[in-house]
């Protein structure tokens, strides 16, 4: 006998005895039963297997799905419109299935259009900004740097004159 056969006639016997225990003390067994666990005895020991579904059973089920929630959205779009709550409800952001339920909104062609041009035409002034920029600091560079005046010479005019040299002193005879 293989080991994983004796520990699922053991599992197989655990259960039965947990029945037993519920059957004399009045409480259910799918309490007791771990999670993933079959709840009939019988299959105890076996493991689960999935089921598939077929594509139209899928389907079907989803059909049913959508339904619910059209009704569902239905029954609250009367509640909402029944009560004064209306007013407030448009001014309030929508929440829940009322944003779900409303329709997407897309922008036109001309819109789109209207919003690249727009878009298109501040990236050209930017880029307008930057190159009228670059050049100022360009010709910034190219300028010859000029010298600061000193002080003294800031009042006298930018050409050089020639300078005369001082006069001799002459000397002053003493009066007799």
């Amino acid at each position: 006998m293989k080991i994983q056969d004796i520990v699922v006639e053991i599992d197989a016997e655990i259960s039965r005895l947990q029945q037993v225990k519920a059957l004399l003390t009045g409480t259910s067994t799918t309490e007791m039963r771990k999670p993933g666990q079959l709840a009939n005895a019988r299959f105890a020991g076996k493991a689960r297997t999935r089921r598939t579904l077929s594509a139209e059973a899928r389907e079907r089920i989803a059909a049913a799905q959508r339904a619910r929630w059209a009704k569902s959205k239905k029954g609250v779009k009367k509640a909402a419109r029944s009560t004064a709550a209306v007013s407030t409800a448009k001014k309030a952001p929508a929440v829940g299935l009322r944003a779900k339920s409303k329709k997407k909104r897309t922008l036109s062609a001309g819109a789109r259009a209207r919003i690249a041009a727009a878009q298109r035409a501040r990236w050209a002034k930017v880029r307008k900004a930057a190159k009228k920029a670059a050049s100022a600091k360009v010709a910034k560079k190219s300028a010859p740097a000029k010298k600061a005046v000193p002080a003294k010479r800031a009042g006298a005019s930018k050409t050089k004159a020639p300078v005369a040299p001082a006069a001799p002193a002459t000397p002053v005879k003493a009066a007799s």
